[in-house]
């Protein structure tokens, strides 16, 4: 804007405020016609629009105030969180850039080959690590889940002109705090609780939550496996809790995991443990009787001491109030094969949920010898594995919905074919992953109303209705 300002200038041309900030805009759209369609974008020219009619009497905690109240609804859109330190920080950044950072950095370019400058840079470098390390702190950080886009705009449209204003509380500033607050509300004390089974690729990541003062539980973290390949076909790959896991958390307005199950010691569900943990708050850790022992489960209780940790066998009980949770498996201690998978029946409201982890045909038998019961939705066992899920099983259990959680084209070809064919011949209605992305299952505190939705391909079943 000031490079536009300044060719104007040059011309003796007339133009207003308004003229440059548009022609910049039209620069930018052609240069890059994305421009508005991310979130940097948005924000810079947002901001740049609100300065054009900020109230110029405005001291500059108000303006700084001011600025933060404009860009808050865009970065909850994107982000789903916000840090309580932000004012302050800005406060703080914005003098040191303006008068330090950016006089040193318009010096700098012209003397590029001083060794003088080193001085300054590293302690840029701090300080950047230092801020970098606020804005991620976990205590610091508020989640505030989505907002929708309808809510956004009118966010814009009230803070704009709040923004020309000379007071700091007026009319525009309550009904934005009220607005803002009442979506944050909405996110927070859901009319609905869910099952969802987070599209991880070839593992197993649940989140389960309850309706209105909300408890948030997982089964399994996921993971990815690694296999022996040469030095120059190695590469870094990314993990699905921070690409997956985390930011549907966020988008949900989830800030902490009450419980934490582990069905057993795979990768593919608790490789990502130590992430997991370190990223995200989580209160207590559940896991089958054994898997204590294991070098992974002992390091993450060496790292994270202010979680709980907790290891369960066949007939405990865990009610966490709306959901109570019945271990049906290991009954021994085991070592955290896929034979002692932490085998689990929930009752949701009026409805029954199996999950079994990666539990095989010959532990099925065992609990169905100690155990007769039924249940409305199964988690089908080991991916769809031939193993796991057996006839004897599903003509006890008589679910009317199986969930697949597996990887597209996956090496171990999950779900296998025998398995989808017991799944028929028992009339369970089953749907996968690798075909759906990601599956929700959603009931309703104050009626009996249930619907599963997909991400690929929307609402299926309402109702116990399957949609056309």
């Amino acid at each position: 804007m000031a490079m536009v300002g300044i060719i104007f200038g040059k011309f003796k041309l007339k133009y207003t405020r308004l003229d440059i900030f548009s022609i910049t805009l039209l620069i930018c759209l052609w240069i890059y016609p994305f421009t508005l369609a991310e979130m940097g974008g948005q924000l810079s020219f947002l901001l740049s629009f609100a300065i054009l009619y900020l109230y110029r009497g405005s001291k500059l905690l108000l303006t700084t105030l001011k600025m933060i109240l404009v860009g808050l609804p865009v970065i909850c859109f994107y982000t789903y969180q916000f840090n309580w330190l932000t004012l302050l920080i800005n406060l703080i950044f914005v003098p040191i850039f303006t008068y330090l950072i950016l006089p040193f950095t318009i010096i700098s370019s012209l003397t590029v080959g001083w060794p003088l400058w080193k001085i300054p840079n590293n302690f840029f470098g701090w300080m950047y690590g230092l801020f970098d390390k606020i804005a991620h702190a976990k205590n610091l950080i508020f989640v505030t889940g989505q907002i929708p886009s309808f809510w956004v705009i009118i966010l814009i449209i009230i803070v704009l002109l709040y923004v020309e204003t000379k007071t700091l509380r007026n009319k525009y500033l309550w009904i934005y705090m009220l607005i803002f607050i009442g979506c944050v509300a909405m996110n927070k004390f859901p009319l609905f609780g869910s099952v969802n089974l987070v599209d991880v690729g070839q593992g197993d990541s649940l989140v389960i939550t309850t309706p209105l003062n909300r408890k948030t539980f997982m089964i399994d973290v996921a993971g990815k496996l690694r296999f022996p390949m040469p030095s120059w076909a190695k590469h870094e790959t990314s993990n699905q809790v921070d690409n997956s896991t985390i930011p549907f958390l966020k988008h949900q307005g989830i800030s902490r995991i009450d419980k934490l199950f582990l069905t057993h010691k795979d990768v593919d569900h608790v490789g990502n443990l130590e992430t997991m943990l370190s990223k995200f708050s989580v209160k207590e850790v559940n896991f089958g009787i054994g898997l204590e022992n294991n070098p992974r489960i002992q390091a993450a209780m060496k790292h994270h001491p202010e979680v709980k940790f907790k290891n369960l066998q066949q007939d405990d009980v865990v009610d966490t109030g709306f959901i109570k949770w019945r271990v049906l498996w290991p009954k021994t201690k085991g070592i955290g094969e896929n034979g002692d998978s932490l085998t689990l029946l929930a009752r949701i409201k009026n409805k029954k949920w199996l999950f079994t982890g990666d539990l095989d045909s010959e532990s099925e038998k065992e609990i169905l010898k100690d155990h007769q019961f039924q249940a409305d939705y199964l988690k089908v066992g080991h991916h769809g594995s031939k193993t796991a899920t057996s006839d004897q099983l599903l003509s006890m259990l008589k679910p009317k919905v199986g969930f697949i959680s597996a990887g597209v084209n996956n090496r171990y070809g999950h779900p296998n074919k025998e398995t989808l064919k017991r799944l028929q011949k028992h009339q369970v209605q089953y749907f996968n992953t690798a075909d759906y992305g990601m599956i929700s299952w959603y009931y309703y505190f104050f009626n009996n109303e249930e619907k599963i939705t997909t991400f690929l391909k929307g609402d299926l079943v309402e109702n116990s209705r399957t949609k056309e």
